[in-house]
């Protein structure tokens, strides 16, 4: 396994709202395990919990926009689960699990299956 910095979070709703959450400290672990699979963990102020709770509530992949190592690096996006959130005083400390997404198209054709998934057809996938 190979650890980096995070240096850039942002949760993306849809293709046009995303919220960057600023944190204090983050890292991220590349588990090497042959399917693009990562863990997330973070550090932040507490008022970010309502935010990671309800999303690990919903027990379902979301959207994740990550920066590693360098703040001028492209993000990569992900989809993420919530696995714990622990308090720490003040601070709440994140872990995330989180499958890579190369491409947009790749992005893309996981997004559709994930609707696919739930039911979705026809008209209702526009």
């Amino acid at each position: 396994m190979k650890t980096f910095k995070l240096v850039g979070l942002s949760v993306v709703y849809d293709d046009l709202h995303q919220q960057e959450i600023p944190f204090i400290d983050g890292l991220i672990i590349n588990k090497e395990d042959g399917q693009n699979r990562w863990l997330i963990e973070t550090y932040l102020d507490k008022e970010y919990e309502s935010i990671f709770s309800e999303l690990q509530k919903r027990n379902d992949e979301f959207r994740l926009q990550v920066t590693i190592t360098n703040r001028s690096n492209d993000p990569a996006n992900m989809l993420a689960t919530v696995r714990s959130i622990t308090r720490m005083n003040d601070h709440i400390s994140v872990l995330m699990d989180g499958l890579l997404i190369r491409s947009k198209t790749d992005l893309a054709e996981v997004v559709l299956a994930g609707l696919v998934k739930k039911g979705l057809q026809g008209e209702a996938l526009l």
